[in-house]
């Protein structure tokens, strides 16, 4: 392993979590080796950074708090053991140490095995794709093709949306289309697909969720929900067993957004008095990614006709006490074409 590449996950264990998160970030790891003194002292996940968010932890706190304090590690001379090691542990990448306990390189999973092998498991629930927005913050791109076919890289954003779910083994993908329905229909009938592909037109705009109501007799158990502008590296099959676990009607996936103030903040105590300055501050947010799994029981609270939002669905469950969750991952895990200028870092990216 490269020595700035190695240096780019080391943080020491004092470090705040807010500050470990945006280096999880920048390694693009999914992974931190925790030090003291350049010693080894744990490690910590993107897996286990969610499970703090989601305890409500503070990001204020160190890392150490998080870090899993006996790591799973390797000598120089057992690197040859790594790939069946990592595969009885189900764990993606173990550090190697020396004789001081100071790392040296990190070996991962997906160096050790062939593309094709990487452990998924297969699922195969429904996806439902809304690709019938106009999406109107791309023109003049979208006034010649409907945002579902804008090529990114080599071939077109809907058609990456569809692989990313196929890895875990999904194969039935309905499509609820409304702008430039025709083309889009065109161009994957000409596909020699090896997944099934069901189009749901609807009559009128239904908003960000509203036309799945026409899948109600369709849908029974759970499937997934994505925009057609947004690409998650992710495993579903993890995200669909906490969605379970957790006994979730819908789980939002959300990744973590660091937003910074350009200027310095005061805040104001008493009379007008000075009670604190804190220059550029910065803070972590929750975004939500456009991304969900749900139940099909939610299908009967979508109003059978008019504009109806996500938002709207998920707000009327939480207002009957119904059970609604967050599944966060790091911003490395998503990227977006909403906007001209996010179209552009994806297409750098593909």
């Amino acid at each position: 392993m490269e020595i700035d590449r190695l240096q780019r996950i080391c943080v020491e264990e004092d470090m705040s979590i807010a500050d470990s998160i945006k280096k999880l970030d920048e390694g693009g790891e999914k992974i931190l080796l925790i030090t003291n003194r350049k010693r080894l002292t744990g490690v910590v996940t993107d897996g286990d950074v969610r499970r703090w968010i989601l305890r409500k932890g503070s990001f204020d706190e160190k890392v150490r708090q998080l870090m899993h304090r006996e790591p799973h590690i390797l000598m120089p001379e057992e690197i040859d053991k790594a790939r069946q090691k990592m595969l009885d542990l189900h764990i993606e990448a173990m550090p190697v140490v020396d004789d001081e306990n100071i790392p040296i390189d990190v070996v991962f999973l997906r160096d050790l095995v062939e593309v094709n092998q990487k452990q998924y498991d297969q699922i195969n629930i429904p996806v439902v794709i809304m690709a019938g927005g106009k999406g109107t913050r791309l023109h003049p791109y979208t006034k010649v093709l409907p945002k579902p076919l804008i090529p990114i890289g080599s071939t077109t954003i809907l058609e990456r949306i569809i692989d990313s779910f196929r890895k875990n083994g999904c194969n039935a993908f309905y499509l609820i289309l409304n702008y430039k329905k025709n083309l889009i229909k065109a161009y994957l009938d000409e596909k020699d697909r090896r997944y099934k592909v069901h189009y749901v037109e609807e009559e009128d705009y239904r908003g960000t969720c509203g036309g799945i109501q026409l899948l109600r007799n369709q849908l029974n158990g759970s499937f997934f929900v994505s925009n057609c502008d947004v690409l998650l590296d992710l495993d579903y099959a993890k995200l669909l067993e906490y969605h379970q676990r957790n006994h979730n009607e819908i789980t939002a996936v959300t990744f973590l957004k660091r937003m910074q103030i350009p200027y310095g903040v005061v805040e104001l105590g008493d009379g007008g008095s000075i009670k604190k300055l804190s220059e550029k501050p910065s803070h972590i947010y929750n975004v939500n990614t456009g991304i969900y799994i749900m139940e099909s029981s939610v299908i009967d609270d979508i109003p059978t006709d008019g504009a109806f939002d996500m938002p709207d669905l998920m707000n009327r469950l939480l207002m009957e006490n119904r059970r609604v969750g967050a599944y966060p991952v790091t911003e490395k895990c998503w990227h977006d074409m909403g906007e001209m200028e996010q179209l552009q870092r994806m297409l750098e990216i593909f």
